[in-house]
């Protein structure tokens, strides 16, 4: 009789955590849900509003109604949703969305997921190249990427060389130090500069 109340006692309580742990990972999961499907939706929305030879977006409301037909193609659960169109503009190419999902959990109780999302849409006339930076340490590459040009440039940490100490990064060809005031403009190539 007594192994068979503690194993009822041990029952419950793998139970109640089991449940406990259904409760936190059903929140958790309702939240992943709603931001993967807001972020798709968003993207997919101002994807649909630059693309050309696809049907044109001609005002607001047609961009809040292809978002939210695209959100509820992704939202699989049966929650319910309270979508707020804080900002909609096609022609500054804006969209800025809040979206508050209500759900019940295993216990009854009704709880509330809120995910924000803001996307800009950037066109250019004319594609941008990148311009790439490299920074060499004794001829070898230190760290080498790639910005905008007109981006400022980005220095890498200090270089540490045994017995010698970091002075700045020169441009390669001349002797002008490279500050992170510099502005890139086209590839550059900088070399440590050790005394």
């Amino acid at each position: 009789m007594k192994h068979v109340i503690f194993g009822v006692i041990l029952l419950s309580l793998a139970i109640l955590t089991i449940a406990g742990s259904m409760v936190a990972s059903g929140k958790d999961v309702r939240e992943n849900e709603m931001e993967k499907s807001l972020n798709t939706a968003v993207e997919q929305t101002m994807e649909q509003l630059k693309k050309e030879g696809s049907y044109e977006i001609g005002n607001e409301k047609e961009l809040i109604a292809d978002f939210h037909q695209s959100l509820l193609m992704h939202i699989s659960s049966d929650s319910k949703l309270e979508i707020k169109i804080l900002t909609a503009d096609t022609k500054k190419g804006v969209l800025d969305v809040e979206v508050r999902q209500k759900y019940q959990t295993v216990r009854g109780t009704q709880k509330q997921a809120v995910c924000h999302k803001t996307v800009l849409l950037e066109q250019y006339s004319e594609k941008k190249e990148y311009c790439k930076v490299a920074f060499l340490v004794q001829g070898n590459p230190y760290e080498i990427y790639t910005i905008y040009p007109g981006s400022p440039i980005v220095l890498p940490k200090e270089p540490k060389v045994e017995g010698k100490v970091f002075q700045g990064w020169e441009r390669v060809g001349s002797k002008d130090l490279i500050t992170d005031l510099n502005v890139v403009e086209e590839d550059l190539t900088c070399r440590a500069v050790f005394q």
